[in-house]
């Protein structure tokens, strides 16, 4: 399996549960290795198998947690 890694800004984390609700969605998809979110930075770096999860479904799992990703 070949990973890619991509990065998200997530400006409207606001608290110590925002990065850790986020992380755990991302984990429970099929095709993240690892998320990590960081409350300080407002970044969540994702290291992801593209040939079973793509960027838009990413972008869409951190909507459906209730955040805005942009890529970056």
């Amino acid at each position: 399996m070949t990973t890619q890694t991509i990065t998200f800004k997530v400006d409207d984390m606001h608290c110590p549960s925002c990065p850790r609700l986020i992380q755990l969605d991302l984990q429970d998809r099929q095709g993240v290795v690892v998320a990590n979110a960081s409350l300080d930075t407002k970044l969540v770096v994702v290291e992801y198998d593209p040939d079973t999860v793509s960027p838009v479904e990413l972008i869409s799992t951190i909507k459906e947690s209730g955040y805005t990703a942009t890529t970056i």
